[in-house]
């Protein structure tokens, strides 16, 4: 899709949402506009486990990208070496379902593969949510 409104409404509904949103916007939308990957394929990775790289030093790691995937409990951003900032799962989880969810609205015949891509993700991801008292 080289229309990319969809990617406007994404920072809008990213911003309504109270979350921390600012290092995995910017590196989906750096992916996307250097056209490295597409979204569903952005998405698709996520739900496999592993982050993403936009170029030498500017990524973000899900569990396979750690040495032990088992102590994976926050999702990072680097710039270069250094850790710009990180995201709790559920945080992570909830802003890539709001970017499918605007998406699937622009690309309705990609609807399908998105949505699913985002309950795999749920799926891999919901027993490492810290449990609340």
């Amino acid at each position: 899709m080289n229309n990319l409104t969809w990617l406007k409404k994404v920072r809008e509904v990213f911003g309504s949402s109270g979350l921390e949103y600012e290092d995995l916007y910017g590196l989906m939308e750096a992916a996307i506009i250097r056209e490295k990957t597409n979204f569903p394929a952005f998405l698709y990775e996520a739900s496999r486990g592993f982050g993403f790289c936009v170029g030498e030093g500017y990524f973000y790691c899900l569990d396979q990208d750690w040495d032990e995937p088992k102590e994976f409990d926050e999702v990072s951003f680097f710039l270069g070496e250094v850790e710009t900032s990180s995201i709790s799962v559920s945080d992570y989880i909830s802003l890539m379902g709001m970017a499918a969810d605007v998406y699937s609205n622009y690309a309705p015949d990609e609807k399908k593969g998105v949505l699913s891509s985002v309950e795999r993700l749920k799926e891999r991801y919901v027993n490492k949510l810290p449990i609340s008292n």
